[in-house]
């Protein structure tokens, strides 16, 4: 009975979207912090990011979907698809990042091996 109304399905998947949205803008900001290796104030000024970013990725796409309105099966739907994001997609974008993260520094040491690069940077 929960998509009885036509166009319900839709805008479930589409909120799951959105939850998906949120997930990769947090993957983001982490990344920013970790890349800064912040402090207390760099921790709080990401999350603040993080936390306008998400606020603002919702309202948006509410307000496409269904012109503001804010129905509680489409927060369900925004976690369900932050939740998806987290557990399906992070594994996989984290083991690839190792993957080229190891592979440039085996590229870097492999140059800094070479003459050529010793003289050019001489």
């Amino acid at each position: 009975m929960l998509f009885a109304t036509v166009g319900q399905g839709r805008l479930f998947i589409f909120m799951m979207a959105c939850g998906a949205a949120i997930g990769a803008w947090y993957a983001l900001t982490e990344a920013l912090r970790r890349f800064l290796q912040a402090g207390t104030l760099l921790s709080l000024g990401c999350d603040l990011l993080f936390g306008l970013g998400g606020a603002a990725l919702l309202i948006a796409f509410s307000l496409v979907a269904d012109r503001g309105a804010l129905r509680p099966f489409e927060l369900i739907a925004a976690a369900l698809g932050a939740a998806l994001f987290r557990f399906a997609a992070m594994p996989p974008l984290f083991a690839l990042g190792r993957l080229l993260r190891r592979s440039l520094r085996r590229s870097i040491a492999w140059l800094a091996e070479k003459s050529l690069i010793k003289i050019i940077f001489k």
